[in-house]
């Protein structure tokens, strides 16, 4: 089932080069969704009430350009299929001719929160948003983490950075991802595709590192990423790649 929004881009959900920033961009994305599954009464606060919430676990992203302010664009939404443990579900923005500016597939797994450990998927609640239960799960780019990486920068997770789940929430992995690359190559370069995997949430008073490495070649750069905690173990691996400006 599609369920679709119209938006216009905010300023404030843009950065200073007037492109809407990735962070907004996650937010809108979150929104539509739960939108879809308030509608249903299957949203954040219904399954809050059974103990349970979502978690993405990958996310492919393709975009061809970021909107602006004051542009009008079209927010889609599907949940495009399950399986015994795992639900996908597709998202993009088109601007008001139709034409698509970010595509993105993700895999999500439902999560008994006081226990802290997932849950097989609810077939009640696949069929209310009409779901098809997949034979074959859907491929996802393989990410794997470097040896080591030439940048490093360390944060901290703040009250604000959490979800109603308790721990750090989608859109904020894309502030350190971002930061760490620094504002005069995010001035010279284009985002075009994003992979990212989670391996395990950071929670409140942790204390990780956003992690780089770059590969050039022409005009396209490719930059590895990691999130570490404090020991080292990593907890969610990216890979995205640019086009210079």
């Amino acid at each position: 089932m599609k369920y679709t929004e119209e938006h216009t881009i905010e300023y404030g959900e843009c950065d200073e080069n007037q492109h809407l920033k990735l962070t907004s961009m996650m937010d809108l994305l979150m929104q539509v969704s739960e939108h879809q599954l308030d509608e249903h009464n299957i949203g954040t606060n219904d399954l809050l009430d059974q103990g349970l919430g979502w978690v993405v676990t990958q996310y492919h992203m393709q975009i061809t350009r970021l909107p602006k302010p004051a542009e009008k664009v079209i927010l889609t939404t599907t949940a495009s299929g399950y399986n015994r443990f795992l639900s996908y579900r597709d998202f993009s923005i088109e601007d008001k001719a139709g034409n698509a500016l970010v595509s993105v597939h993700s895999q999500w797994v439902l999560f008994n929160l006081k226990e802290r450990k997932l849950v097989p998927s609810d077939e009640k609640i696949m069929e209310k948003i009409d779901a098809p239960k997949l034979k074959k799960m859907p491929r996802f780019p393989r990410i794997r983490p470097l040896e080591s990486y030439e940048q490093k920068k360390q944060y901290s997770v703040a009250y604000y950075d959490l979800d109603t789940n308790h721990h750090l929430t989608n859109s904020h992995y894309f502030n350190w991802l971002i930061d760490v690359l620094g504002r005069e190559f995010m001035s010279k370069h284009r985002i075009c595709e994003i992979d990212l995997k989670f391996d395990q949430e950071f929670q409140y008073g942790e204390e990780p590192y956003s992690c780089v490495s770059y590969d050039r070649v022409d005009q396209t750069t490719l930059t590895h990423h990691a999130l570490m905690d404090e020991t080292g173990s990593k907890r969610a691996v990216c890979e995205m790649k640019w086009q210079n400006k």
